[in-house]
């Protein structure tokens, strides 16, 4: 039920992207581990020039 109550309320990271969502702009997340960062981006660098890099977060757990 709390994951229900919770589906409702916007994700407060997500809100830099916000204009971008609602230009049309396709927001692509990949959850990998930290040693295929390199290679993750580079194919989407390789097969998608045009797109822009966001950033990693914290590998950080969310439920230690």
């Amino acid at each position: 039920v709390a994951s229900l109550a919770a589906a409702g309320i916007p994700n407060s990271r997500l809100q830099i992207f916000a204009q971008d969502i609602a230009d049309g702009k396709i927001l692509m997340m990949v959850d990998v581990p930290l040693h295929k960062v390199g290679a993750i981006r580079s194919l989407v660098e390789k097969r998608h020039p045009e797109a822009a890099q966001g950033g990693i977060e914290p590998t950080i757990p969310a439920f230690p």
